[in-house]
């Protein structure tokens, strides 16, 4: 009975028909040759004017670009991302070759955790040094993330932003909490861009921009970090929000048209990506299908880049948005 409603009735899927008046700013990450750099490429992010998959006019969706992030020292580095990697965990460069080496990634993201005044306190000249010895080494798109000490990440990224002149690094992250303001004349001074981080708060995250902008950065050099939670860790509001912003966005509120980051390498610290226990299956495949499931999820959120920590990870995500845009392009051309 219910079969034979269902072919009287015929549904049939329509997607509305809505042109938003606003658009998602390009920002384009990494400087080649050609741009005052010496990256060999550079990538963009950005310029949807949808959320993905939501159109058949235009591209359904912008395809992410995504990041291996490396620490300068192996502190907290999960169990199952030191034995996938070795003994090349101890030395970021290596750790940042062999990734781009071998794995699909469009840039590598360097977390400066010496620098911590609890940790080494790591000076900013050697902070800046390591980032020139990567930029010499590796010829990716970089992202150098302080400690986040609210007190030395700015003295920190403003040294580096002067190391890097002209490489368009990200600098992550500006704060209401930091001197934000440090942050952004350097990325103004020295041509970079600057991660705008809050805590899940759209106000707190129209704020920080507003400022951001006030100072002279360009939506264009700016990429919002609204907090990546992790999968059973309130990942529903980090999609929340980063749905509220795109949207947002898109009609028109010039304050958040800036892409998403989603920093999914934070998704190792929940307990059932590094856990032992047996009973939640083998962790060489828990682990990376937990930072892979999260990843997918804020992409569909409206999140345009992916900074990830497990290279496993990386392939994963990257083989599923390849099914996904093929799948998708095939649907729209028999459509």
């Amino acid at each position: 009975m219910v079969e034979d409603l269902y072919r009287l009735l015929r549904p049939k899927l329509e997607l509305p028909s809505i042109k938003y008046p606003g658009r998602i700013s390009i920002m384009r990450l990494g400087a080649t040759s050609k741009e005052g750099g010496t990256r060999k490429r550079s990538i963009e992010i950005g310029g949807d004017i949808d959320f993905p998959f939501f159109t058949l006019e235009g591209p359904a969706a912008q395809r992410p670009a995504v990041a291996i992030e490396v620490f300068d020292k192996p502190v907290g580095v999960p169990k199952s991302i030191r034995e996938s990697l070795g003994s090349a965990t101890e030395d970021p460069i290596e750790w940042a070759r062999k990734c781009a080496r071998e794995c699909p990634i469009d840039a590598v993201a360097l977390r400066l955790i010496s620098s911590d005044p609890q940790l080494d306190d790591t000076s900013s000249e050697e902070c800046a040094h390591l980032v020139r010895l990567l930029l010499e080494e590796i010829d990716l798109p970089l992202i150098v993330f302080g400690s986040g000490n609210d007190q030395k990440d700015p003295v920190v990224l403003e040294r580096v932003a002067k190391a890097a002149e002209n490489e368009r690094v990200l600098l992550s992250a500006a704060t209401l909490k930091n001197d934000y303001k440090r942050i952004a004349h350097a990325a103004l001074r020295y041509n970079h861009l600057v991660l705008s981080r809050t805590e899940c708060d759209a106000p707190s995250q129209r704020i920080l921009n507003n400022h951001l902008l006030e100072l002279g950065l360009s939506s264009n050099q700016i990429v919002m970090d609204p907090t990546t939670a992790a999968l059973g860790y309130g990942i529903e509001y980090s999609i929340s929000m980063m749905e509220q912003l795109r949207l947002d966005a898109l009609k028109g509120d010039k304050s958040v048209q800036m892409p998403i980051a989603a920093i999914t390498s934070y998704t190792w610290n929940a307990r059932e990506a590094w856990s032992d226990d047996e009973k939640l299956g083998p962790i060489e495949v828990r682990g990376p299908l937990w930072e892979t499931h999260t990843a997918i999820s804020l992409f569909l959120a409206g999140a345009g880049l992916f900074i990830m920590l497990h290279p496993v990870s990386v392939k994963q995500f990257r083989k599923i948005l390849s099914e996904i845009f093929s799948k998708g392009a095939q649907s729209r051309q028999d459509g």
